[in-house]
């Protein structure tokens, strides 16, 4: 972040409004910038000496005979007394009918609301079994036509959005990242280049997808080589895993299609998450952009990487 960009949302950031990856990079740059860090100060003071002289303004005060008065009212008001004015004394006992009321009226919405639950829960169980949410799998026809429905399997979906949630969001990983091309040389030849076929034109990538950085990291227990991207605002992972193919058919098939087949195939925690396969290699893509952004910037950026991984693994069987 540039000292220009920092302080045109200083303000912002002193509002608390900004995004929580905005807010990460206006502290890194506080760490590292004395300049800004004397900047923000002074803004802040500044508030602080506006806010105080709002406050303590002479046209903002009570005048002390009004006070005054206020108290005498509302303690009469309290005790119940004759002297209290008479538009309140009428009042209460409206108020005291309104309460009653509306405390009735809610604990009968309550107990339906009960009601309606456990009911629901009863019919949702079966003998001996506990009702458990499951995450929701996007199959929609609309969006994947003529797609199988499952290309990868449901767990590697979800260790994908951990990844993305704590490593690119968070910066939580247990295990700290390493640079992309080491992991390849060291666990799998496919990450090397990768991030130049992500950011090859071959895939028509959409102009306006920003490159932000790329290592490989360990989300529990699997290594992904992982690329962040910025879309339309967003953080974006586009996340590789080695996986075992179920089957020689499916291994042979995958090896055969000259296109990925690239579907939106779950949502967790409110992140989308689109994913294709390779031979011996999970793909995905995972953000909070509404699906269709994010299965669009998947199919954009799929051919160059399907090439580059198969191209890859062929050279390694």
């Amino acid at each position: 972040m540039q000292c220009r960009e920092f302080r045109e949302i200083a303000d912002s950031y002193l509002s608390n409004e900004l995004m929580v990856e905005t807010n990460h990079g206006m502290i890194a740059h506080l760490e590292q910038c004395a300049d800004c860090r004397q900047e923000l100060k002074a803004r802040r003071e500044l508030r602080g000496k506006l806010r105080e002289a709002f406050i303590k303004a002479p046209e903002n005060q009570l005048r002390p005979e009004f006070v005054a008065r206020l108290n005498t009212q509302l303690h009469d008001y309290s005790l119940g007394k004759r002297g209290a004015p008479r538009r309140w004394q009428a009042s209460m006992t409206r108020k005291q009918t309104t309460w009653l009321t509306l405390a009735a009226c809610l604990l009968l919405a309550v107990g339906l609301g009960l009601v309606v639950v456990r009911k629901r829960l009863v019919e949702s169980k079966a003998p001996g079994q506990i009702a458990v949410s499951k995450p929701t799998t996007n199959h929609s026809p609309e969006l994947n036509p003529g797609i199988p429905v499952s290309i990868v399997k449901t767990e590697l979906a979800r260790s994908a959005v951990g990844d993305h949630r704590d490593c690119a969001i968070k910066f939580r990983l247990a295990e700290k990242p390493i640079d992309l091309e080491v992991a390849g040389q060291k666990y799998d030849p496919a990450y090397i280049n990768l991030t130049k076929a992500v950011l090859s034109q071959q895939g028509a990538a959409p102009l306006d997808a920003q490159f932000v950085e790329a290592h490989s990291c360990v989300f529990e227990g699997r290594r992904f080589a992982h690329i962040v991207l910025k879309y339309h605002g967003q953080l974006v992972s586009f996340l590789v895993t080695n996986i075992e193919p179920t089957n020689g058919v499916q291994a042979e098939s995958v090896r055969r299609s000259v296109e990925p087949q690239v579907i939106s195939c779950s949502q967790f925690d409110g992140y989308k998450v689109s994913c294709f396969e390779t031979a011996r290699h999970a793909v995905f893509i995972v953000s909070d952009l509404p699906e269709g952004d994010n299965l669009a910037l998947a199919r954009a950026l799929a051919p160059s990487v399907f090439t580059h991984i198969t191209r890859t693994e062929n050279l390694t069987s």
